[in-house]
Order: structure tokens, then sequence, then C-alpha cells
């Protein structure tokens, strides 16, 4: 898949997911193999008036594109973020249009712009001049049931200039659960030119290969189903896009992944708040594992390292990679 002049190889990327997509995160998936990754959403305010680097916004050791998101509601301000992004480095800029969290909409961003279209026109329009770069839009299939506009605000975004569209196939109201709407992904996709990658749902391979197949999407974006499951892109990416299987991924312990992640969450962002940000991926590595709620019970409150890294490789060291 191409995104503007960014070749690809294949077409599964990570989905940008708010306090999960650091880099530590991406990567340990970067480890087993992805095409593209995301950012968190970069809160365009943030960057602008403060003048801040977000820490999200480091790429080191990165060998895929990077693609960086940001999220506001002001024409001006965003097109500036844009432009700081790009000069540090990002491989694309993103537009979120798809976050349905209160307190981002509640601000006028995300979704909330779903509901203004010829605002969202021209907020892609003046990213869209600002930069040289790729960008792309990420969107649902809009406010509610009752006024899905996905295939409208896609073919705006066009208009404007952008290089992709990324289709969370929910409405705002759906949240992160229930059916995703193939039909309307498939009718984003006829109704532009530009690639379409779809979102939501996909948790096993045959949600892949089904949401291709159904609606002729160019590729796909993993979410939920890579917490845990750092080695899930790959999955699909061996069975849509003949990735051969590496020596690497071969006889893998758990334990040594899980190690690595937690490691690099400390040297990222510090002993005290890496030990609390990789709690939540522990309960997700450990899920459906025996023993995991006893494991959970004691790593949960482990403020030492050290102790937490013999509960891994004592919990997880026995455990082979799928």
């Amino acid at each position: 898949m191409k995104i503007g002049n960014i070749e690809l190889d294949g077409a599964v990327v990570l989905a940008p997911m708010a306090g999960i997509t650091d880099p530590p995160f991406r990567r340990i998936v970067l480890t087993f193999g992805i095409s593209c990754l995301w950012t968190e959403m970069i809160s365009c305010n943030a960057v602008v008036h403060a003048r801040k680097i977000l820490a999200t916004m480091d790429t080191r050791e990165h060998t895929v594109p990077v693609i960086f998101q940001i999220i506001g509601k002001d024409p001006e301000i965003m097109a500036e973020c844009a432009m700081i992004v790009q000069d540090h480095g990002a491989a694309a800029v993103d537009i979120n249009m798809g976050c349905p969290a209160r307190q981002v909409i509640g601000s006028g961003g995300g979704v909330a712009l779903m509901r203004n279209l010829e605002l969202a026109g021209r907020i892609i329009g003046s990213v869209r001049k600002a930069i040289t770069i790729p960008l792309t839009v990420k969107m649902r299939t809009g406010w509610d049931e009752k006024s899905v506009n996905a295939p409208e605000l896609a073919l705006i975004a066009e208009h404007e200039g952008a290089d992709a569209i990324v289709l969370h196939a929910r409405s705002r109201c759906a949240g992160h659960c229930g059916p995703v709407s193939l039909d309307l992904l498939k009718l984003v996709k006829s109704t532009v030119s530009i690639p379409v990658i779809g979102n939501g749902g996909v948790i096993a391979v045959e949600d892949a290969l089904n949401m291709v197949m159904e609606t002729g999407c160019d590729g796909i974006m993993i979410g939920k189903g890579a917490l845990g499951r750092p080695w899930f892109p790959r999955k699909i990416l061996e069975t849509l896009f003949g990735w051969v299987v590496t020596s690497y991924q071969s006889n893998r312990s758990l334990g040594v992944v899980v190690s690595r992640h937690f490691e690099d969450e400390l040297r990222w962002c510090g002993v005290r708040p890496g030990l609390h940000r990789m709690r939540k991926h522990l309960g997700w590595y450990s899920k459906g594992i025996d023993g995991a709620a006893e494991f959970r019970s004691r790593v949960f409150t482990e403020e030492n390292p050290e102790m937490v890294l013999a509960f891994i490789d004592n919990f997880f060291g026995k455990v082979m990679i799928p």
C-alpha cells in the first residue's frame, strides 16, 4: 500500500491508542513486524501554545514509517502543529476526527468534527497547505446511527488533499464495542480514489480477511487486537501479504518479550512512571494464562522493578508465543 509517497511493506498498521502506543510498545510490536506505526494522539494546543515536544514523538529505533496523529479544532493551530511534527520527523500527519472520548469531544475535537463538516474541511485544507509530507484523516462512520456521514467527510478529505482515509467502522455512540459496519467501510472505499484503511473489531486473523474481502479496503489498522499480543499484526501480514515467519519468532518465550517491553518502559519514562504504565500491559499479556489473577494481584502492587522482573520471569518464562 502507498500513502502519498510512502511505500509500505504490506498494509497492516498499528492504531493510535492514548496511553498505550508509546515508543516502548511501538518498538515491541516492531520486533515482530508491522507495516506502519501511529503515535498516540498529540494535542495541538500543547505543542503550539506550550511548545512541548511530547514524549510520544520519540521515534528512535523505529524502522518503519511513523505517522504522527494530531488533535484539535482550530485550523491555524493544527496547521502550525503539523509543521512542528513534520520538522520533528513525522513520516506523515494524521488528523484525528474519530476519538469519542468525552473530554476530547467536549473541547470540539475528535469525532465532534464530524458534526461540522465545513470546519473539518477547513482543518484538512489548512494542514495540507502547511506540510509537504503525506496527510491522512481518521474518522468514524458518524456521530450516531442517525447521522452517518463518513462518505461525505471522506470526499471532503480527498478534495482537500488527504492521501488516505482511516475509517473506524463504528459510530461515536458505539464506542469500541459491538459489530463494525463493513457496508459503510465498503461505501467509503467506493466513494474515494485514495487508499482506505479499515479499523475496528479486528481481533482475529479471520476478522482481517473478512474485512478486506467484504469491503475491498486497502489496509487494516489494529488496535485492541494487539494488546498483550504484539505479534498479532505479524500474523495478519503472514496471511494477507505472505510474510515469512523468521527464526526470531519461532520458539520464543513470552517472558523474554514482556521483560524487554518492561525494561524499555522503565528506560523511556523512568522507574515509577514506567512501573505504573506497564501494569495495564501486564494485565493484557497475562490474560487467559493459568494463575493470571494471582500474578496480577502481586505485580500490580509491587514497586520494586527487580521484583517485577522476577515475577515476569517466573510467570511468563515457560509460556511460548503462539
